[in-house]
């Protein structure tokens, strides 16, 4: 067979990529679930409860951004001081409210260190830990601590929530 003519020309193939950053591992953007505070069980009558933030990844938040991608971390409570609250309000307040009678709180702080001295205030930059994983990133720690509850005999018994919300802002 023998061809009479033959046609060139050329494809041109492209690939834009953009900025990012993975959050504990996950590339999703919304609905990322960092895991749980969790004061444990006491009994109403504690004075001073300790949490650290445990999620699918380890303890606290990981990011890891594409190279020069600056971002930051920063968490918000849910919840407004309910009437009665108890326990010692710092200046930096969140509060578990009784699921059963949302005008009874728990005061309680968050902090970006294992020694309680950093508070983290709501919308505010987090600082990361120091930690940092080869593949997940740089670890952003998150301490809760409830203090002052005084062994009140009071304090109604029940179980206390809240919502925090984080964003990584980048």
């Amino acid at each position: 067979m023998t061809f009479a003519a033959t046609t060139t020309g050329t494809i041109n193939a492209t690939l834009t990529l953009t900025t990012g950053c993975l959050v504990n591992g996950e590339s999703a953007t919304t609905g990322v679930n960092f895991g749980t505070l969790d004061f444990g069980s006491s009994a109403a009558t504690f004075d001073t409860l300790n949490a650290t933030l445990v999620g699918a990844a380890g303890n606290g938040i990981f990011v890891r951004c594409t190279t020069d991608q600056t971002f930051n971390v920063q968490v918000t409570s849910s919840n407004p001081a309910p009437a009665t609250v108890y326990g010692s309000v710092t200046g930096a307040p969140r509060y578990l409210v009784l699921g059963t009678d949302n005008t009874q709180g728990i005061a309680y702080t968050l902090y970006s260190d294992a020694a309680f001295t950093t508070a983290i205030a709501d919308n505010t930059n987090i600082a990361p830990s120091g930690t940092t994983n080869p593949t997940l990133g740089t670890n952003y720690a998150i301490y809760g601590q409830v203090v002052g509850g005084g062994f009140n005999p009071v304090i109604p018994a029940g179980t206390y929530t809240d919502t925090i919300n984080v964003a990584v802002n980048y």
